[in-house]
């Protein structure tokens, strides 16, 4: 026999009214009863045994419910807090899409902490964050899909945060039945996959270079010298003859183009040793940018540079500057004119810091952006995206990275993070 928890509170109130009634009501029925006075004292004993009897059944049954309910109980809190502990981004709602549970993780994540979402719809849930207000309304056409496949649906979500960064999750939607075929409750998993991501993304570029690498080798060996002597007949015949034939600065331009085409896969095909010292970063990038400042004032553009504070790495000098110009050259083709570059120099955790390049030129469509850095991909109408593959090369042999945002008509920044130098 099960009794519900809440007549737990009603039950003592009951004994309280049923117990004197019992005695007084019988009590009066035995005084005016015409029993014998044994009769009557033996009906009295049988009573107050019979009140005993029954109290201490439900004495019994009270007891094992409540065992029973604390054993439940305790199993809930078990589970509660071994879902809290996963990470895992776990949540279950009920065949009407209230939300029923939400474990640490997901909480955390979507800004609920505190938030008293049990019972309410996405929609209203999603009126406690501004941010995640478009993420939460997904929720509602995604959940139903789920409902509508009648099994277990699986797909990546990206999750965007404050910082800007974002997360990717790989979401298990899991909807449940009841025997009529009437919606249950429905249970979403999502596990973080954005490291596995990246590894993947790395391993396929890492791929592509390799790939590249070996036929970069055989190409420029092969061609680099023969065009350094077609160069060097087309100079002289510059120099000595009087009436030049139209097309040779063409192909002077042209020749210079492969040779440095060359030059560049020769870069990323064989990687050379180079030297690390210590160095400050500020000067470096101050240096890079008096160098290119005539190019840029004769533009109309403005280059700026924010020293939030002073930082040492170990690198090589003239490999960084390649890294720089190469950045700052691709911001001022960007801009048409009257326009400006900032250069921010700042900390960015106990172990790197960030030079942020800022420019407010036409920027980079999504679809591209994800390709910068890629071989021959460029967005740049007579590029060989070779410049930014070589300064990913570069930046990664100096154990840093490059982060690229943009947007269309805005502008784009280049966020080149390098470890500080410990000394």
């Amino acid at each position: 026999m099960k009794i519900h928890i809440g007549l737990y509170r009603v039950l003592p109130f009951l004994y309280l009214m049923i117990g004197p009634i019992w005695f007084i009501g019988l009590d009066y029925l035995l005084s005016i009863s015409n029993f014998s006075t044994e009769k009557v004292l033996f009906l009295d004993i049988f009573k107050n045994l019979l009140f005993v009897f029954f109290t201490a059944i439900l004495i019994f049954i009270l007891l094992r419910n409540l065992k029973n309910s604390n054993q439940i109980e305790e199993e809930k809190e078990k589970l509660t807090l071994l879902i809290d502990t996963m990470p895992d981004c776990i949540s279950f709602k009920d065949g009407e899409g209230r939300w029923l549970q939400i474990n640490k993780f997901g909480a955390q994540l979507f800004e609920l902490e505190g938030v008293d979402y049990k019972g309410k719809t996405d929609r209203e849930v999603a009126k406690y964050t501004d941010f995640y207000h478009d993420a939460l309304i997904y929720c509602i056409e995604s959940d139903e899909e789920a409902w509508k496949a009648g099994k277990v649906s699986r797909c990546e979500e990206t999750i965007p945060l404050r910082d800007g960064s974002s997360k990717i999750f790989d979401s298990f939607k899991m909807p449940l039945f009841n025997d009529d075929g009437s919606r249950k409750g429905l249970v979403v998993i999502g596990r973080e996959i954005t490291a596995l991501k990246e590894t993947e993304r790395k391993l396929r570029q890492s791929e592509k270079m390799s790939v590249l690498g070996e036929l970069a080798a055989g190409i420029a060996h092969e061609i680099r010298n023969p065009l350094t002597t077609i160069k060097g007949f087309l100079q002289m015949g510059q120099v000595k003859t009087i009436k030049l034939d139209q097309h040779i600065d063409v192909l002077v331009d042209e020749i210079n183009r492969i040779n440095n085409i060359v030059n560049e896969l020769l870069v990323i095909a064989n990687p050379t040793d180079v030297i690390f010292t210590n160095h400050k970063i500020n000067t470096v990038v101050r240096d890079v940018v008096e160098m290119l400042s005539i190019e840029a004032s004769l533009n109309n553009i403005q280059l700026n540079v924010i020293d939030k504070d002073q930082f040492n790495t170990y690198c090589n000098e003239s490999k960084l500057k390649q890294v720089f110009i190469n950045i700052v050259k691709n911001a001022l083709e960007a801009i048409s004119s009257d326009g400006e570059i900032t250069i921010t120099i700042a900390d960015e955790n106990e172990d790197y810091f960030s030079i942020n390049f800022e420019d407010n030129g036409c920027g980079i469509a999504e679809n591209h952006l994800k390709h910068i850095g890629e071989p021959f991909y460029s967005v740049k109408e007579n590029g060989t995206g070779l410049g930014m593959t070589v300064c990913f090369s570069i930046i990664e042999t100096h154990k840093g990275s490059i982060h690229i945002t943009s947007q269309v008509n805005s502008g784009t920044s280049v966020e080149v993070l390098l470890p500080k130098s410990k000394v």
